[in-house]
């Protein structure tokens, strides 16, 4: 009998790496270890060896979740779970009372704790900021804000300079620290590398100066980013300072509100490119267009979350008869309270005292309240017509804080 030919392209080969009889093995023995896990939500850790904690996950009930991990399947695994089931030896549960909880949680853990694979809420310790510096002729750079006490940006710095070398032939790299230059600070961005895209389309429609330091230049000579239309030349006379003031709060206008004359005269550019045929032109404007829209619309979502994501958010507590009040001011939860029957008096104090002074937006928003920033928009938006959100955004009645509470309390009251 002639060998099978599929056997010279490795048909006995075992098509995953990381699974053979142990792993098979070990992945019934956390399966049934599964059993033993609540349907309530929370959060999962994975260790591997030497005690290592590899993953940190977050779930609705923790024994689905955790049991999908180990489900015998005949579908491919993704890289990172199949390295995980290689390497996990124990997992641990903890467990809370609702899944905006076990959101919250998971994230200031894996901040905190950094595990091997979970790669969201881990990298960058800062945010950069655009800065338009406080000059005479204002200058637009990148800048950081500073860290939190006792943490690295090693990261951040690395990947600055990667980018730094890419782009000095078109634009120079600055990275003072916030605070170090005043102006104004537009931002935050979610990485240096979103800082550096939104920059470069940025400087393309609104040519300011990129010079470290500004004088008047005697022989009346641009420098080279004013021969390639990068700067509209202020140190030679070509740009007189209430024309460079005005392009640079048309630039303000245009990322805080989306909307400026140059870009509406970009768009015309466009069209009429468009009808002459020159459609890769056109095509280019087009992109630009994008950019500096999609630009004005991250920078406004961050707006409209520090001025409107102001409510109480109600869900059950971990022990029977108690709520969590998740109070919402600027987009971040200022204060988590638990009360149980009769504390409605400690709820309404504790509402008082979170909404009722006036708010001023911070300049520097830090990366960890910016992260649970958008956590809670996204959960907002998906749950903010239910009846345990209160908003909180019209304190013109008199009993404001009461009808806040009454409204969150009687779900609850509802489901008893």
């Amino acid at each position: 009998m002639s060998a099978s030919p599929l056997r010279a392209f490795g048909s006995r080969q075992r098509k995953n790496p990381y699974e053979g009889r142990g792993d098979t093995h070990k992945r019934r023995k956390f399966k049934e270890q599964t059993r033993e896990l609540p349907h309530s939500p929370g959060v999962y850790f994975f260790y591997g060896h030497d005690d290592r904690l590899l993953y940190i996950g977050k779930a609705k009930r923790l024994r689905e979740r955790v049991r999908s991990y180990f489900a015998d399947t005949s579908l491919p695994r993704p890289p990172k779970i199949r390295r995980l089931l290689a390497e996990i030896t124990r997992f641990e549960t903890h467990r809370v009372g609702s899944d905006l909880e076990a959101l919250l949680l998971e994230r200031r853990l894996i901040a905190e704790h950094q595990p091997l694979l979970n790669r969201q809420h881990k990298r960058f310790e800062v945010y950069p900021y655009l800065l338009l510096s406080d000059e005479e002729f204002p200058r637009l750079t990148i800048t950081r804000a500073e860290p939190v006490e006792g943490e690295t940006d090693k990261e951040t710095t690395l990947i600055l300079r990667e980018i730094s070398e890419g782009m000095r032939e078109t634009r120079p790299l600055e990275t003072p620290k916030a605070g170090e230059v005043p102006g104004l600070y537009l931002g935050p961005f979610t990485s240096p590398r979103h800082a550096y895209w939104a920059l470069d389309a940025v400087v393309r429609l609104f040519p300011l100066r990129s010079c470290a330091e500004f004088s008047v230049s005697e022989k009346n000579v641009g420098c080279f980013y004013r021969e390639i239309g990068r700067c509209c030349g202020p140190c030679i006379g070509q740009t007189s300072r209430e024309q460079y003031g005005a392009l640079c709060d048309d630039l303000v206008n245009l990322l805080e509100t989306g909307e400026a004359s140059q870009l509406d005269e970009l768009k015309q550019k466009m069209l009429q490119l468009a009808e002459s045929w020159r459609f890769e032109d056109a095509a280019k404007v087009k992109e630009q267009i994008e950019a500096l829209e999609q630009v004005a619309t991250r920078l406004r979502r961050l707006a409209r979350m520090r001025r409107e994501n102001n409510a109480v958010i109600a869900q059950a507590g971990l022990d029977a008869g108690t709520t969590a009040l998740f109070l919402v001011r600027g987009g971040a939860v200022r204060r988590h309270v638990v009360i149980g029957a009769g504390d409605e008096t400690k709820a309404r104090r504790a509402i008082r005292e979170v909404f009722e002074p006036a708010w001023e937006a911070r300049q520097f928003t830090a990366k960890t309240e910016l992260d649970e920033m958008m956590i809670i928009d996204r959960w907002l938006r998906s749950h903010g017509d239910e009846k345990c959100v209160a908003w909180m955004n019209d304190l013109s009645s008199r009993q404001w804080a009461s009808n806040a509470l009454r409204r969150v309390l009687s779900v609850n009251r509802e489901g008893e």
